[in-house]
């Protein structure tokens, strides 16, 4: 036959080169797959220019493979190589999804090019096993259907010399149309982030878009090559002096205890309780991977309900338990954790706060602890490298040093997945904190691992029929939660994770109350961020395996959009507890439990109330005055009000029934107004470096 005969048949390989990464494409920016996407709406002028943004990247392919290659077997399997790639990238933006419920952006290897490099990278690919078990393989398929045409058209004709050799375009004309399709597809990728650079041009977005809404708006490949360009030259957002004037006018409203509420336009002077804790220690415990849903959950295992959390559950008898409390961090996960209850700060989102917003003297809780004589360190039983944490507490936070892997002196230490068991690790921070109150009161922020990812069973204690040291296993051989084998696997080992923490946490107050400190110390308990796990696949299976006489637990709903944001909201919930072991019918501040919304932006404003601290910036709320507030998730821009969940993304919301009539279409539209501008201020207020820059000694405290 002749090469004629197969143009047609070539011309359909190349059409489905670009179908099928365009289905691809669409995919991965839609919710049809990634059910926790939330994508911006789309617009005519989205739907074109990101069309024209991506096709102007595949054709640089097409018109690579006619200039390298002299004949169309050779283009096609070029072709075909490069949809494999495609195809495994999008595979890998899934899984980047759906561990991190976010977009990637080049920003996020930050990490990796920091002295804990080796670590981080250990911590992926510990948990890539678990991950890659529930990916969503749909998005190879693609290149697997590329592969079967690649095959019927070319390879099976490999034999036929002539037709190896054939081109649809030889001589000089490959070169010129090879460069004709190259500079043509360089143009639409360029127009198309020209297009999308001045259509956010004095929005919103300007200064706040992100990797979804850049990809959704400009295209996957052209948004990207354009994000790999300014991470690999660090172009850094410039203000005017003008802006700069607005930022720091802006931020001394923040010297006004005074709050406003974005909800109820309410004043509230969040004075509550102020001092009653003055001049005693201070124990702040951040717990690795703690959701609230997992406080007074009682699974049924034979016969019985077993308490997950017996131990935290007790001490709320003598706490101020809130549990509306929210976590906010973006890329960063524990690290974003520890910048926010420090500084009262939100991340912004994308980017590592500690490597990229560390180079000025912030407000944080260790100097205003410092300044009424406090000792004030940190603690953590991984390697003190990890997050830099042994040069940036210190230096960034004001702490006067960190406590870790390297400077702990243990003997025979007990070890999970390959870190200081919990249990130890508290106690040996509780003995260091009890040897510093000879010289004062002392503040300690201890920031538990046992928790983290993977969820399996140990290594160190392979063979001893316990997971975990001193415990038994919560759940017997082949527990069923979920029929999802791999899921199930994964809620097994969190829970037993859990259950651990919960036992190691017992066990380090039982030792703290046996000590010099029990009278003069009180302890505030949080969780760092949410487990990442679809952990509400089991309330929905089996519902009669739980039960919770604390909280409220999650119930399936056939409306998907309420099913998604209250899932979203379940997941970014952590307990915030303040526990003071003295607590009596005359202590100030009674055991209560608090279910107005709250965030970590919250947790330094709130500590320096009750310690009677002095600070200059007045940042989030007292979480313990009535205020009504919103928190927002810096990820995937949900926002959290009483009563209400609104996607900032996609603007779906959902409302309690009883709140309809309060939160009318014009008070969302509020809400998100006023989101709108503290994530605008709070993000300008890192990139401007405003506050005074860290001195090359150290931070002046």
């Amino acid at each position: 036959m002749k090469d004629t005969g197969f143009k047609k048949y070539k011309m359909i390989y190349l059409g489905a080169f670009l179908v099928l990464n365009f289905l691809s494409i669409y995919l991965l920016t839609s919710n049809f797959l990634l059910e926790d996407l939330s994508p911006f709406p789309r617009d005519f002028f989205m739907l074109v220019n990101s069309l024209f943004g991506d096709l102007g990247f595949f054709l640089i392919f097409i018109a690579l493979s006619v200039l390298i290659f002299r004949s169309d077997y050779n283009r096609a399997r070029f072709i075909m190589y490069a949809s494999i790639a495609f195809g495994l990238l999008y595979f890998a933006f899934s899984i980047y999804f759906q561990y991190y419920g976010m977009f990637f952006s080049f920003y996020n290897l930050k990490t990796f090019s920091s002295s804990g490099a080796g670590d981080a990278a250990g911590f992926l690919f510990g948990s890539l096993l678990s991950l890659l078990k529930q990916a969503n393989y749909i998005f190879l398929v693609p290149s697997i259907v590329l592969v079967i045409v690649f095959i019927l058209i070319f390879y099976r004709r490999r034999k036929d010399e002539k037709f190896r050799k054939s081109s649809l375009v030889r001589g000089w004309n490959r070169l010129y149309v090879g460069a004709f399709v190259m500079v043509f597809g360089i143009l639409l990728m360029v127009s198309s982030l020209g297009a999308y650079k001045a259509n956010i041009s004095d929005t919103w977005f300007e200064d706040n878009a992100t990797p979804l809404h850049g990809v959704q708006a400009a295209g996957l490949f052209a948004y990207y090559t354009y994000d790999a360009i300014t991470y690999i030259f660090d172009e850094q957002a410039e203000y005017s002096d003008q802006e700069l004037e607005q930022i720091r006018q802006r931020l001394d409203t923040y010297m006004n205890k005074d709050y406003v509420s974005p909800i109820t336009g309410q004043i509230y002077d969040n004075e509550d309780y102020r001092g009653i804790y003055s001049g005693k220690n201070l124990l702040l415990i951040q717990i690795e991977s703690m959701n609230n849903f997992v406080i007074g959950l009682k699974v049924k295992i034979g016969d019985e309900y077993v308490e997950l959390t017996p131990n935290l559950n007790r001490i709320l008898n003598k706490s101020v338990y809130l549990n509306n409390y929210y976590t906010t961090v973006g890329i960063g996960n524990t690290s974003d954790s520890e910048f926010t209850t420090m500084t009262g700060l939100y991340p912004t989102g994308t980017k590592y706060s500690i490597f990229e917003y560390d180079k000025v003297q912030y407000q944080t809780l260790p100097k205003l602890f410092k300044d009424e004589n406090y000792i004030a360190f940190s603690s953590h039983a991984n390697t003190g490298i990890f997050y830099d944490r042994l040069i940036k507490h210190p230096e960034l936070y004001g702490f006067d040093y960190h406590y870790c892997k390297e400077t702990m002196d243990l003997v025979d230490p007990k070890m999970i997945h390959g870190w200081l068991n919990d249990e130890d690790f508290l106690k040996d921070t509780i003995d260091v904190m009890e040897s510093e109150y000879q010289n004062g009161p002392v503040f300690t922020f201890a920031i538990t691992i046992s928790c983290h990812m993977p969820y399996n069973a140990p290594e160190e204690t392979a063979g001893q029929g316990q997971w975990f040291y001193g415990k038994d296993n919560l759940f017997p051989k082949d527990f069923v939660l979920t029929d999802y084998t791999s899921l199930n696997e994964q809620l097994i080992g969190y829970l037993e994770h859990v259950s651990y923490t919960d036992y190691a946490i017992g066990k380090a107050l039982e030792y703290l109350e046996a000590s010099s400190l029990a009278d003069d110390t009180i302890v505030v308990l949080y969780g760092d961020h949410g487990c990442g796990i679809d952990a509400f696949e089991m309330f929905y299976e089996n519902p009669d395996l739980f039960a919770n006489d604390i909280n409220e637990m999650i119930s399936y709903s056939a409306n998907v959009t309420q099913r998604k944001l209250s899932e979203r909201r379940m997941l970014s919930n952590v307990p915030f507890i303040i526990y003071d072991p003295t607590s009596s019918e005359s202590s100030p501040l009674q055991p209560q439990r608090i279910s107005l919304v709250r965030g970590f932006n919250s947790t330094s404003r709130t500590i320096a109330e009750l310690f009677g601290l002095n600070p200059t910036y007045y940042f989030g709320v007292n979480a313990l005055s009535s205020s009504q507030t919103i928190v927002y998730n810096p990820r995937n821009l949900d926002i959290f009000a009483d009563g209400m969940t609104i996607s900032g993304q996609s603007l779906d919301y959902i409302r309690d029934e009883s709140l309809v009539d309060f939160y009318t279409p014009a008070k969302i539209d509020a809400v998100l107004e006023e989101f709108r501008k503290l994530k605008d201020f709070n993000d300008k207020l890192l990139i401007s470096k405003i506050f005074p820059p860290l001195q090359e000694k150290g931070l002046e405290n």
